[in-house]
């Protein structure tokens, strides 16, 4: 199993920046996020732990918020990437985190597919090494993604990635945005409805397959975005550029599913709103910025170009910083060493409005 083929999928785009969570919260997105992880090893080996995402831990979160009562918890043995401190976590057996192994093995799952379909269809610029391991990756993966029953019946995995298998066929014919991103927003919303069954709260179902629509179709815009100077260099497809949609109309509909988002929780019977609310609208807000360079809040009068926009950095530089911050609890915005430099900074957002900084960019937000 190829990490090429989870470059793009294998963190998602929400995550917290620890220093707005408590004590309380952070703890209980470590435990979720690792919980997810050992129910992946535990389930199905040590390599398919790569694929773990951190949007798919939401919806594990996502899924405790909703129960009367909060999942178990067992004590994991010390582990590297805790720096080899013992944790309490999500025990393996509980739906909320084996939800979050299937929507990560899933996500993968059409990853591969998409890539393989791309290489295969001339949307995407030839790689040897991109085909052939999607070719090896995609059948073990999809395999997996239906091994738990329980879990992958609620999501409707089987047509679900059959689904997301055609995606490349919709790209190529195509003529609007809602056609392409229809496959992302019928994919989480299918994952965020589960939620609801699976925590025994069959109310909100309804209300979560709208938020899980407009979180995929933000989603998949957040990438296109993201992705459109890159593409334009290489020919492969974008659903910016295949459209003729501009980066401000793209930006218009964010905003317009953020909100749509926000509203939605409000109206969700939730145990425990706390943590889903700072990482589905924070997180998404967080993303936004991250990707246009300005935050949703704040008014510009000059957007500028996408060329003027920074890019996401290379996926190394993306994992590695966040392997610590996700898995130690250290942030960047508390006394650390910076894992991209090794130079020692004091808290930069103990007088600083966190909102406003890039607190979770490890290497961009140093400046303080």
């Amino acid at each position: 199993m190829s990490v090429s083929c989870f470059d793009d999928c294998m963190f998602g785009i929400l995550r917290p920046c620890m220093t707005h969570l408590d004590s309380e919260l952070a703890d209980l997105w470590r435990a979720h996020m690792c919980g997810v992880c050992l129910t992946l090893r535990s389930g199905h080996g040590q390599l398919s732990r790569l694929t773990t995402n951190t949007d798919a831990v939401v919806v594990s979160i996502l899924v405790d918020a909703q129960r009367d009562s909060a999942s178990g918890t067992v004590t994991a043995g010390p582990c590297a990437l805790r720096g080899m401190r013992t944790a309490q976590v999500i025990a393996p057996g509980e739906l909320s985190v084996r939800l979050g192994a299937t929507t990560s093995l899933t996500l993968a799952s059409a990853k591969t597919t998409d890539v393989l379909a791309e290489q295969v269809s001339g949307l995407a610029a030839p790689s040897r090494l991109r085909t052939r391991s999607a070719r090896m990756a995609g059948p073990r993966l999809r395999h997996k993604a239906l091994a738990d029953a329980t879990v992958s019946s609620a999501i409707g995995c089987p047509e679900l990635l059959d689904d997301l298998s055609h995606q490349a066929e919709v790209e190529m014919r195509a003529s609007t945005l809602d056609e392409i991103t229809g496959g992302s927003a019928r994919a989480a919303a299918a994952v965020f409805a589960a939620t609801a069954e699976l925590a025994g709260v069959p109310e909100n179902r309804e209300v979560l397959t709208r938020i899980g629509a407009d979180f995929g179709r933000c989603a998949h815009l957040l990438d296109a975005v993201a992705d459109l100077e890159k593409d334009s260099k290489t020919g492969d497809f974008n659903p910016l550029s295949a459209t003729g949609t501009s980066i401000e109309a793209a930006w218009d509909d964010c905003l317009r599913l953020l909100a749509a988002i926000r509203t939605g929780l409000g109206t969700l019977r939730l145990r425990d709103d706390r943590l889903v609310t700072k990482l589905l609208v924070g997180g998404l807000n967080h993303a936004i910025t991250e990707v246009f360079g300005r935050r949703p809040e704040a008014v510009f009068t000059s957007p500028g170009s996408p060329s003027q926009r920074q890019p996401l950095p290379p996926i190394h530089k993306r994992i590695l910083p966040w392997i610590g911050v996700y898995c130690t609890g250290y942030a960047c915005c508390a006394d650390h060493t910076n894992p991209c430099n090794g130079k020692h900074h004091q808290s930069g957002c103990q007088n600083v409005d966190c909102d406003g900084c890039e607190c979770c960019s490890c290497c961009e937000c140093c400046d303080f």
